[in-house]
């Protein structure tokens, strides 16, 4: 049975997974679609906040105008009562008493309205400055996703570039080669051509009976035998 499990938690795994890379690999657009949601949330909550707002300010003139209503059936009471219209005293009565009652109903509820129209002003300003807090933050991770993007680039056009500049580095080589050597062999012919100059010019000079002051076999024979006859 454990073996089953570990199956099925590697099933699981296994699962989990893709789904996982799949939204690291689209955070950016998860996140800005979140964000499109949040703006169309608030403003559904401004909407409802208008629409208490707006059925406060209703509940407080209908208070107002009931207040007043009541303000006059009192006067018309005592009226009535200083006039003895016992009938219109007790039916006046009963309407302040009603209209009273639906007074305090109405102070009531127009308090709840108000303390929901304070907390959701709350949480909508809250909500506002959280926004354009994790706003920043979408530009921030844009900003360092394509900062890492060029890194990226950069960085196989920099193998490409040293690979370039490998081959550049080995063409100058080779032409810095062929160079010296051309001047080498130019050098050497330079050499040849003048030794072939100087042994013309000893010929010459030998010819016209010139010493060149170079030795031969004749001249060391010579040499030896004067020194012989000298003895």
């Amino acid at each position: 049975m454990m073996i089953w499990r570990k199956v099925g938690t590697l099933f699981r795994a296994s699962v989990q997974e893709p789904a996982e890379k799949l939204v690291d690999a689209n955070a950016l657009r998860i996140l800005a679609q979140e964000l499109r949601e949040t703006e169309q949330a608030m403003i559904l909550a401004r909407r409802e906040l208008a629409n208490l707002m707006a059925e406060s300010r209703q509940l407080e003139r209908s208070s107002e105008h009931l207040s007043k209503t009541i303000a006059l059936r009192e006067s018309q009471t005592r009226e009535a009562m200083e006039k003895g219209h016992e009938s219109l005293m007790l039916e006046l009565a009963e309407r302040i008493a009603a209209d009273e009652n639906l007074l305090q109903e109405q102070r009531q509820h127009g308090e709840r309205l108000a303390a929901q129209e304070k907390s959701l002003r709350s949480h909508l300003q809250e909500a506002a400055r959280m926004l354009q807090h994790y706003k920043r933050e979408m530009s921030l991770a844009r900003a360092n996703d394509n900062a890492e993007q060029v890194l990226r680039q950069l960085g196989s056009q920099t193998v490409g570039l040293r690979a370039h500049m490998g081959d550049l580095d080995a063409s100058l080589g080779r032409i810095k080669e062929r160079q010296a050597r051309f001047a080498d062999v130019n050098d050497a012919l330079k050499e040849l051509d003048q030794e072939a100059r100087g042994h013309d010019l000893d010929g010459r000079l030998q010819q016209a009976g010139i010493a060149t002051g170079k030795q031969d076999a004749k001249a060391v024979l010579d040499r030896l035998r004067s020194g012989a006859g000298q003895n």
